[in-house]
Order: C-alpha cells, then sequence, then structure tokens
C-alpha cells in the first residue's frame, strides 16, 4: 500500500492529460499480455489520484487493503461507510485496463444505477466507459451496456439476460459479450438470500419430432438393472 501511495503522491502535479496518457499505457500493457499484477501498483495509484480530483476523496489505508485484496478470488470484509464502492473501483479499473470487461454486481437497481454515475468521473478520466444496466433497457441498450469497460448491474439482470443468451438463435441476439470478471458488491445479499431463490427462464422447446423419436429409440435399448435402476416409493 505504501508504493500506491508514494505513486499517487507523485501524480498529484500532473495534468488530466497526463493522468489519461498514463493509463492509455498501461490499457496498452495490460492488452499486450502483461500480467494485471504487475500493473497493480501503478493502476491503483492512477484510481487514487482520480479519486482525489474527481470526487474530493483520498483513499484510506482500509480500503486500499481491500482493493489489494479484491483483485485476487477473495472475499474482503468492510463496515458500513468504510467506502465499498470507492474500494471496490480500484480492482474494477485494472481489471477493465483488459479491454474484456468487468462487472460489478450490486444489490438493486438503484445501487447500480447510484454507482455508476457516482464512479464514472473516475474511470472516465482514466479512459474507461462505464454503463448501469436498468430493466427497462431494450436489446439494443442492454447490448451497449454490456459492451462497456465497467457495467454496474444487479446478478438477476446478468443472469436473466446469460439464460437468454442461451435460447438465443443467432449470434447476432447475443447480448453479453464473453465473460471475464466480477466483483461482487453485498456478497451476502447475492450469494447466500438471492441465491436460494433460483433463475429460471422458460421458452419453446427446440427439439422436434426426430429428437424425440431418437430419444425414444436410445430408452428401448436400455436394459432394466443393467443401464438404470427404478426407484420405488416405500
Amino acid at each position: 500500500m505504501r508504493a500506491i501511495v508514494e505513486q499517487g503522491a507523485e501524480l498529484e502535479a500532473r495534468s488530466d492529460e497526463l493522468i489519461t496518457s498514463a493509463a492509455r499505457e498501461l490499457r496498452g500493457r495490460a492488452r499486450g499480455g502483461e500480467p494485471s499484477q504487475a500493473l497493480l501498483v501503478s493502476t491503483y495509484a492512477l484510481v487514487r489520484e482520480a479519486a482525489r480530483r474527481e470526487l474530493g476523496l483520498v483513499a484510506f489505508d482500509e480500503q486500499l487493503a481491500a482493493a489489494v485484496a479484491l483483485h485476487g478470488p477473495r472475499v474482503a470484509e468492510m463496515q458500513n461507510g468504510e467506502g465499498k464502492t470507492l474500494a471496490a473501483g480500484f480492482p474494477a479499473a485494472l481489471r477493465a485496463l483488459s479491454g474484456l470487461g468487468v462487472h460489478v454486481l450490486t444489490a438493486n437497481d438503484y445501487l447500480a444505477r447510484r454507482d455508476a454515475r457516482w464512479m464514472g468521473p473516475i474511470y472516465r478520466l482514466l479512459g474507461l466507459r462505464v454503463s448501469a444496466l436498468q430493466p427497462e433497457m431494450e436489446p439494443e441498450e442492454r447490448r451497449e451496456a454490456y459492451g462497456a469497460d465497467v457495467l454496474y448491474a444487479t446478478a438477476s439482470e446478468v443472469g436473466f439476460d446469460f439464460l437468454r443468451d442461451r435460447l438465443a438463435p443467432r449470434a447476432a441476439d447475443l447480448l453479453q459479450r464473453p465473460l471475464h470478471a466480477t466483483i461482487v458488491d453485498e456478497l451476502d445479499s447475492i450469494l447466500i438470500d438471492e441465491a436460494r431463490s433460483s433463475l429460471v427462464i422458460a421458452g419453446p422447446g427446440g427439439a422436434g419430432e426426430e429428437a424425440v423419436t431418437a430419444a425414444a429409440e436410445l430408452v428401448a435399448r436400455l436394459t432394466p438393472d443393467d443401464d438404470y435402476e427404478v426407484a420405488r416409493a416405500k
């Protein structure tokens, strides 16, 4: 964390154009295949300075510690008021440098819209696009939102779009691009509370008469006890 703070202090005298240029250089290195871990300190220093300029906030050590932890496959617990939204912006920006996109999943549509609007100036100073997925969006709007470098959304919205893409008849109808990275806010709510209700989407069956006939012929060749067992009620 000391290295992040020291580099961040060195950036204070630079112009906005130089901050954006430095982020562009990091983006080129990331898309050239350099490991994200090697870019962490420099990227986090830029995010720290961007937050100071755009939001008037200087990240605390606790926020930087959480941001470092969130870059890996880890869970970081923070108390209310300790600045989770800002802390999550650091790894989101680092992952977004690859050009493959990152999702920040939050508890409800209001928070997705609010956080994207609040954090937007930071990402834009670094040359990154940010969007918020909302229920009322039409397919083309949703496709454009998924194309942003950083997407704020609820787990259910992203989950249902994932299921819709599994039913899409053509590649042109897909909403999401290949999935890359996700940061989950309100982990207990999304992965415990909401996870008790599975996402279900219904559509017309795709199997035709030939598939049904083939399945029936396959079943007819099965031998009881050898190929399957019948569970009988006690």
